[in-house]
């Protein structure tokens, strides 16, 4: 694999084109500036030239307009002009191979299940008990034989557990109403955001992003912050669980958009369990890239682990954007030529200050660039182009249409027709024994099941660092 150019030295700066050396991408990247500076600009043309070189690269487009990336370019004077700047012609433009995924496109699902219940507390922003009484849930579902798959199967075991608290006391302990109504609520409320789509069936297959040399474009132009963040959380387990140790061979690039996102708000023990994911993930052949304003974003654990920096100007006019500006500059080795601090500044739209690992994985000394332009269009996609796209994705057939298979919902509708009918002059209590029993029945039915199923299935970040396949 070719070394990736980012760009040429800027103005009269003098050194070498600075360079992405293949070796070093699975040693991560980030890339900052404030908004209007080009780092959205660079994520495109990092795609591009990730890969141009073979490499399957997923991009989350957090503000829905980098869908132009599977259409030449051409479209800006700006481009044009950079391209003459840089001796290129004409011939620099082309499309690349896109994968469409979100809204409108093909469906990135997973389940319930598998995003497990420390994610989905972070995704509902639950409160510590409300997250214990869902980790309960869990357990619950694994002993009953219940399947979560989609959103209605989450609700459809809230109703259970709120129904049947009573008898399920006796061997869960106290099921707070209070607690099982805030889920609830809570749960509703992500519903009409638009979560529910994100789960159900097929779950997205890690290999299907493999497969072929594409760039994977999700739209989460509609997802709310703390569903975006959460969802990539996830995407990071699956790719660390699923993908095999890599013997140093490169198999994937992972940019992530707004990757502040990721962190706000993280507990201090799922933090570890990201940070660990990050330090880890190169085994796997992947690398990551963050996309953020301001590099203090990143918690500093996890920016530690971002050899290659790639800095777009921050403004400096209030006492907290000056530290920011200080801190950016002390992470790039300094550069004698100039005051790395004072150029942060000062760069104009489209330079930045590049430093990438050397082939010892050494920082290089900051260099002043001026960023290479992407070779695809910079306007979205029209309606009819993402249509026909769409339909030539080899994907399509897999992803375009959801399934919905017997799970949790339509067990506990069946359990619930096949409950034995109570004579009408029984009384309550005499009604929740016959409840109470056919319970313990269906539950002796499905706890050899539930017992091996609570035994092998580990979820989420916990999965994948625990080693174990589910």
């Amino acid at each position: 694999m070719d070394p990736v150019t980012l760009g040429i030295p800027a103005g009269d700066a003098g050194g070498t084109a600075a360079q992405l050396l293949p070796a070093m991408i699975d040693r991560h990247g980030i890339i900052c500036g404030a908004t209007g500076t080009g780092k959205t600009v660079t994520l495109r043309l990092l795609a591009e030239q990730l890969n141009r070189r073979g490499l399957p690269v997923f991009v989350t487009d957090f503000k829905g307009d980098l869908s132009g990336l599977a259409a030449a370019g051409g479209d800006s004077p700006k481009v044009r002009e950079r391209l003459t700047e840089l001796g290129l012609d004409d011939r620099y433009y082309r499309a690349n191979p896109v994968t469409l995924w979100g809204p409108e496109a093909l469906g990135l699902r997973t389940t319930i299940s598998e995003l497990g219940p420390d994610l989905l507390a972070q995704m509902l922003q639950l409160n510590d008990n409300q997250a214990g009484l869902l980790q309960l849930l869990f357990k619950l579902a694994d002993e009953q034989g219940l399947l979560l798959l989609d959103w209605k199967d989450l609700q459809a075991l809230l109703d259970f557990a709120g129904a049947e608290r009573r008898e399920l006391a006796t061997t869960y302990g106290n099921i707070s109403p209070a607690s099982l109504g805030a889920i609830k609520r809570k749960s509703l409320a992500a519903e009409r955001d638009g979560v529910a789509a994100l789960f159900g069936e097929p779950a997205l297959a890690i290999d299907d992003l493999l497969g072929r040399a594409q760039i994977h474009l999700l739209d989460a132009s509609r997802l709310q912050p703390r569903v975006y963040g959460t969802l990539l959380l996830w995407l990071l387990a699956e790719l660390y669980e699923n993908l095999p140790e890599s013997g140093g061979v490169l198999k994937f690039a992972l940019c992530v958009d707004e990757a502040h996102l990721l962190f706000d708000g993280l507990p201090k023990g799922l933090l570890a369990k990201v940070t660990q994911i990050v330090k880890l993930i190169r085994s796997r052949g992947v690398g990551l890239f963050f996309i953020t304003q301001n590099p203090l974003d990143i918690p500093a654990d996890i920016l530690a682990q971002m050899g290659n920096r790639i800095q777009h100007a921050l403004r400096a006019y209030t006492p907290s954007e000056q530290r920011a500006v200080k801190a950016a500059a002390q992470s790039f080795r300094a550069n004698p030529a100039f005051d790395t601090a004072a150029v942060i500044g000062q760069l104009a739209v489209g330079e930045a200050l590049v430093s990438c690992l050397d082939g010892d994985g050494v920082p290089q000394p900051v260099q002043r660039v001026l960023i290479q332009p992407p070779a695809s269009r910079l306007a979205p996609l029209s309606a009819s182009e993402r249509q026909q796209l769409l339909q030539d994705s080899a994907l399509a057939a897999k992803y375009r249409q959801s399934l919905d298979r017997e799970s949790a919902y339509e067990q506990l509708q069946q359990r619930r027709r096949n409950m034995p009918p109570t004579a009408t002059e029984h009384s309550t209590s005499r009604r929740a024994d016959t409840t109470s029993e056919f319970d313990r029945a269906l539950g002796k039915m499905a706890n050899s099941f539930g017992r091996q199923l609570g035994r092998e299935l580990v979820r989420g970040l916990l999965g994948a660092l625990s080693g174990r396949r589910r």
